[in-house]
């Protein structure tokens, strides 16, 4: 790469499709840079079952496929980027850590913090497990809890409480090889939902309490937020391919037709009116087409969406988080095109629900950001994680930026956004 220029990549390694963005960032000379899109390139995933890497080198095959079309688009070669992971593999965990100041209270300081943060994390994990993000959801001062930062405070305890996103480390491992093999330099490896998170809610539904699904093809990806940080995160193993599954089986179809039947007709509401309508099935083999009623899809597609709704709700309740949804649900992924599905969302949840699009980023400030010159056509659900992730990484620059600041104000800006910057 040109040394002179900053260039910022993002890799979605979907079971369905692999996306890759290629950008450019800006040196504005301020604090905050901005990111320039130059290329995109997608291409059919393969190599995936159930949502982990079954095949290395078809995975590699169709990340490399993604890369040449960025590449070609931009005229400049990706290194490395910054790669997404989900799957029904991601778990979230709690973990409290305590430390002892002094007898009498004196000013707390970064490296009090820092202490603290690595005693918190410091938990035992099953083998096979590691930790791909620590974010401090608040702090405590002697008896006041609540605290947001700490720094320049007096007390004689502080004690932390934060959300550890844990992960399979073969899958993990997987695929950063599958990435590697195609030829590029893994920076990090980001929770999809969190990446998603991150960039796609204001600060009022953090606080209010959301629900962010990400619905791809193998896995859905949960992340909830409450009063500000990460509260909750998981994997679902239902994903837009075990829909299209059930139309294949329920109409009796070859999978490919049952997925554009699924895209140009399917619904999961039943709020909507289907009367009347009906459209053409192709026959398995040699037998012939046929004409169905949309409700008998329907009838297929509902209980599917109902099943993986109500799986999202039990993640809720185990984190007692149920109830407080005050800015509702927000779905991401290319699953999210599915027809009604918000509408049977707010049915479920009893509050709000929309889409996630790459059009709707946000910075840590609640200030509407966004990928200069990205194509007006790349705004659908599908692309929300790939964007997510390439603003991920800019965050990632935006700290480095804030380390080469004095000491002080470092801490203070990374605590002050401690939940949209996971510790790896």
């Amino acid at each position: 790469m040109n040394q002179e220029r900053d260039y910022l990549a993002a890799l979605d390694l979907g079971s369905t499709m692999t996306r890759a963005l290629f950008a450019e960032v800006l040196d504005s000379g301020e604090e905050d840079p901005q990111v320039r899109f130059l290329g995109f390139g997608e291409s059919e995933s393969l190599g995936w079952r159930k949502g982990v890497v079954a095949d290395l080198d078809a995975v590699a095959g169709s990340v490399k496929k993604a890369l040449e079309q960025a590449e070609a688009a931009a005229g400049v070669s990706i290194e490395s980027a910054v790669v997404g992971i989900g799957g029904p593999h991601i778990q979230g965990i709690s973990s409290r850590a305590g430390l002892p100041l002094a007898a009498r209270p004196r000013e707390v300081t970064r490296d009090d913090v820092r202490r603290v943060m690595e005693s918190a994390r410091s938990v035992p994990l099953p083998k096979g497990r590691e930790i791909l993000h620590m974010l401090p959801q608040e702090f405590a001062l002697d008896s006041q809890s609540g605290v947001r930062d700490p720094i320049g405070m007096q007390a004689g305890s502080l004690a932390v409480k934060v959300h550890l996103i844990t992960g399979s480390q073969a899958a993990s491992q997987s695929v950063v090889a599958a990435v590697n093999r195609a030829g590029v330099v893994v920076e990090t490896v980001v929770a999809e939902a969190f990446a998603v998170g991150e960039a796609v809610l204001t600060p009022e539904e953090r606080e209010l309490g959301v629900l962010v699904v990400v619905l791809g093809g193998g896995s859905a990806e949960l992340a909830a937020y409450y009063q500000g940080g990460l509260r909750m995160s998981s994997g679902i193993a239902i994903g837009g391919d075990h829909f299209t599954s059930d139309v294949a089986i329920g109409l009796h179809t070859p999978s490919p037709e049952a997925e554009i039947i699924k895209k140009m007709f399917g619904s999961v509401y039943s709020g909507w009116s289907h009367d009347g309508a009906s459209f053409e099935v192709p026959g398995l083999a040699n037998r012939p087409s046929r004409m169905v009623p949309r409700r008998d899809l329907l009838e297929i597609l509902e209980p599917r969406a109902q099943e993986l709704l109500a799986m999202a709700i039990e993640e809720l309740r185990q984190a007692d988080l149920e109830p407080r949804l005050g800015a509702g649900v927000i779905f991401a992924g290319g699953g999210a095109r599915l027809h009604g599905l918000c509408d049977l969302a707010e049915n479920v949840f009893s509050g709000p629900a929309r889409l996630g699009l790459p059009s709707d980023v946000w910075d840590e400030e609640g200030v509407p950001a966004m990928i200069l010159d990205s194509p007006r056509s790349w705004d659908g659900p599908e692309y929300t994680t790939v964007g997510a992730l390439l603003l991920y990484g800019l965050r990632l620059r935006r700290l480095r930026m804030a380390r080469r600041r004095t000491p002080a104000k470092r801490w203070k800006s990374l605590l002050a956004g401690k939940a949209r910057e996971g510790v790896r």
